[in-house]
Formats: C-alpha cells, sequence, structure tokens
C-alpha cells in the first residue's frame, strides 16, 4: 500500500525471504530533488508473538534528490514455522524535508508485504492455488485454504467463470488468505476458479481441484425418554 504523492517508495509490491537465504535487499528510491529521512520497520500481521521476527538495517537512513538506499532485512529469531507461509509488514516512513516558506510537511507511509517461505515449500508454489479446496457446509460451499501457502486473491470465478459476489470483509481475507483460512460462499454459488496475484504482482487463473468433506450442522432435537423400563 503506497500513495502516489509518496517521494520514497519501494522496488517490489512483495517480498519473497527464502527460508534458506541470509536475507532480502530493498531497494528505497527517492523520486524528490529534495534529500528525504526515512525510518522503516517489519511489523507482524497475524503472528501471536509479537516479539521482532526481522530487521531492517540500517532502520534509519537519508535518501539524496533522486537517489537511492539499499536496506537489508534479516531474520530476528532462529525459530521460524517451517510448515507454512507466514507474512508481515514492512513499513517506509517518510521524513520529509523542513519547508523553507513555513509550510506543511506531509509524511507519508507506504507499507509493502513480506512473506517468509520456509525451503522446504521452496519448489512447490508454482500453481499452489489448484491445492485450494471446497466445502460444503449447511448447503453452501465454502472456499478453504487446504495449503501451506499465503495466497492474494482478487477474485473467485463460479459456474461458467461468472465472478461470485463477496462482502468487503470476504474480499479483505482472500487478499491474504492464508493456511486454514475460510469463505462461505453465497448460496447457489461455487468456486470453480480463483484469480490471484503472483510473487511478481501478475494476475493468474487457476482452476480449485481440492476437495473436503461435508459438514452438516443439524438442528438439535429433543431426546424423547425412554420408556421401555
Amino acid at each position: 500500500m503506497s500513495s502516489a504523492w509518496a517521494a520514497l517508495s519501494v522496488d517490489q509490491s512483495r517480498y519473497i525471504f527464502e527460508g534458506d537465504k541470509d536475507a532480502v535487499s530493498i531497494v528505497v528510491e527517492n523520486a524528490s530533488p529534495k534529500t528525504y529521512g526515512s525510518q522503516t520497520w517489519i511489523e507482524n500481521i497475524k503472528e501471536t508473538d509479537m516479539r521482532p521476527t526481522f530487521v531492517v538495517t540500517p532502520p534509519f537512513f537519508k535518501v539524496p534528490g533522486n537517489g537511492k538506499q539499499v536496506l537489508r532485512v534479516i531474520k530476528a529469531l532462529e525459530q521460524m514455522p517451517e510448515d507454512k507461509e507466514s507474512i508481515y509488514w514492512v513499513s517506509l516512513q517518510e521524513i520529509p524535508p523542513k519547508n523553507s516558506d513555513g509550510g506543511l510537511s506531509v509524511a507519508l507511509r507506504t507499507k509493502v508485504k513480506l512473506l517468509y517461505r520456509p525451503a522446504s515449500l521452496m519448489d512447490g508454489r508454482k500453481n499452489a492455488e489448484t491445492g485450494l479446496s471446497t466445502k460444503e457446509v449447511n448447503g453452501q460451499t465454502q472456499l478453504v485454504n487446504t495449503t501451506p501457502y499465503i495466497f492474494a486473491i482478487a477474485d473467485v470465478l463460479g459456474e461458467k467463470d461468472a465472478s461470485v459476489t463477496l462482502t468487503e470483509k470476504q474480499h479483505e481475507t482472500l487478499a491474504m488468505f492464508t493456511p486454514g483460512d475460510s469463505v462461505t460462499l453465497p448460496k447457489g454459488t461455487t468456486a470453480k476458479k480463483v484469480v490471484s496475484i503472483d510473487d511478481l504482482g501478475h494476475l493468474g487463473t487457476h482452476e480449485v481441484t481440492g476437495k473436503v468433506g461435508p459438514t452438516d450442522t443439524p438442528p438439535s432435537t429433543p431426546t424423547a425418554p425412554d420408556t421401555k423400563k
């Protein structure tokens, strides 16, 4: 998430920290002719452990007008989940120069995704969306992430490739569809395909091939008393 008005920007829309690597590089570019300062850090999104998982070096820096600065993201914790991906925010806070005319300076913030991908999952990421599953629950279809990967799903396609109508909250869940997440689709619809954003920010369409057994929750019925005594 970045602003068209921001002076500072980063070179990718998302970053992948590969489990067998020591660091990942981020290039910060300054589109302004003026020198800008910045503070950069990593935020946990869904992890319950709020200790810093990754750190950015340098955390504070200046970028000369129309210049660049290379940052390195390194692990602060050695024990990372190795059976699934994890997701974080890279936050880049601008520190604008003082206005010589005394006017107000606006400090903008850019946030992009950082995915940690364990080494054991590197080879299986391509077209992993086909491992998503559907599940019938009380007459409605759920789209379930039964994979160890995190997806950015832009659209769900049903019969005849028709786009399935979803709520804003469901779109938010699908934009960061983590392992174990599910979305219940409107009655009478299903998920045949998904449109998702890959590591390079490109859109692709994938068939949903997985199936999870149905789950029914019947209404409770009073138990008749046992008269055979």
